[in-house]
């Protein structure tokens, strides 16, 4: 976990992305780029965490959902040695920065229930 209190630590974002690879696979190396952009995912996350209220969750809640999604793909880029061959972090990055919403919607996209479609849950930013 990053520093102490911290609201909402138990979040994706607030992993430490090294430690966390090295748990699952030791021998995984990971690039600086990931490390750097996970990073600036969790500041970016817990700026809005820090600023929610009842006027403003409407709006920050689908943008945690998207940070969200995107640390998502970074540990399975990772763990799937970027899943495309000869592929780089920036490559890999710039398909998650790209791609994050369509991989998030097809989680939900079978036996979704037509009134899903208006769930926060498929209004990520």
């Amino acid at each position: 976990m990053t520093g102490g209190n911290i609201v909402g630590e138990g979040f994706l974002w607030n992993i430490q992305l090294k430690e966390y690879v090295a748990t699952v696979d030791q021998t995984i190396n990971i690039d600086q780029e990931f490390i750097d952009y996970y990073q600036k995912l969790a500041t970016q996350a817990n700026q809005l965490v820090a600023k929610i209220n009842a006027e403003t969750l409407a709006v920050t809640l689908p943008k945690l959902m998207a940070i969200d999604e995107k640390c998502t793909l970074v540990i399975f880029f990772i763990f799937n040695d970027y899943a495309l061959e000869n592929d780089t972090a920036i490559d890999t990055i710039r398909l998650i920065e790209q791609d994050y919403k369509k991989t998030h919607r097809e989680k939900y996209i079978f036996d979704m229930p037509e009134y899903e479609t208006w769930s926060i849950s498929q209004r990520i930013f």
